[in-house]
């Protein structure tokens, strides 16, 4: 990697951090691109050869948490063990960062514009498929487990958690009611598709 894409690939790690601290610290709607630049050490004009939007910052930022979680909820034990660890965990990344972040990615979303907001979207959902067909592969579920269908049910229980959070100004715990399901309805769910050697 030559001299100047180490310059851009620092830019852009310090545009992120810049901006991670400070709408941490403030709230989304507080923090605007000329903070987040003079954060970073950079011109605004910098902010935008990396990010079209505040909102691809926020994007980027939870891509590289939930990576981490995933990683991390791999090593859990058995698939409900993985996918309930991989969603409260995640979900606790979400309640870390405060309602106001939650509720601006809730809101963009369902933007046909936002294609980061689709595109985290498709990283939860596409987590939870592969977590689901591993097990299919090493033979904790059947092979006809319908994995897709499975892990778009998963996923609305998620969602639904991360939605019911927002709307209620956060008097809900959602990482409580993820724990829960993943204990119940999940438990269940995957039973259906469970071998007989693992239901032994």
């Amino acid at each position: 990697m030559g001299k100047r894409q180490l310059a851009a690939q620092e830019t852009r790690r310090r545009i992120i951090a810049a901006a991670e601290n400070l709408i941490r610290e403030r709230g989304f709607e507080a923090v605007g691109v000329q903070e987040i630049a003079y954060e970073a050490g950079v011109a605004k004009g910098s902010f935008y050869t990396y990010f079209k939007h505040k909102e691809d910052v926020v994007a980027e930022i939870a891509r590289s948490k939930f990576v981490t979680v995933e990683e991390r909820a791999k090593s859990a034990g058995g698939v409900g063990e993985q996918i309930t660890a991989f969603l409260t965990e995640s979900m606790r990344y979400i309640v870390d960062t405060g309602l106001g972040v939650c509720r601006q990615w809730l809101k963009n979303v369902v933007e046909p514009q936002d294609v980061q907001g689709k595109i985290m979207s498709s990283y939860v959902i596409g987590v939870i498929r592969s977590m689901l067909a591993a097990a299919a592969e090493r033979g904790e579920l059947r092979a006809d487990t319908p994995v897709n269908d499975l892990a778009d049910t998963i996923a609305a229980a998620y969602y639904g958690a991360v939605t019911v959070w927002a709307i209620t100004d956060g008097k809900t715990d959602p990482i409580k009611i993820l724990e829960t399901y993943g204990t119940g309805a999940l438990r269940a769910a995957l039973a259906e598709y469970r071998t007989k050697k693992e239901q032994a």
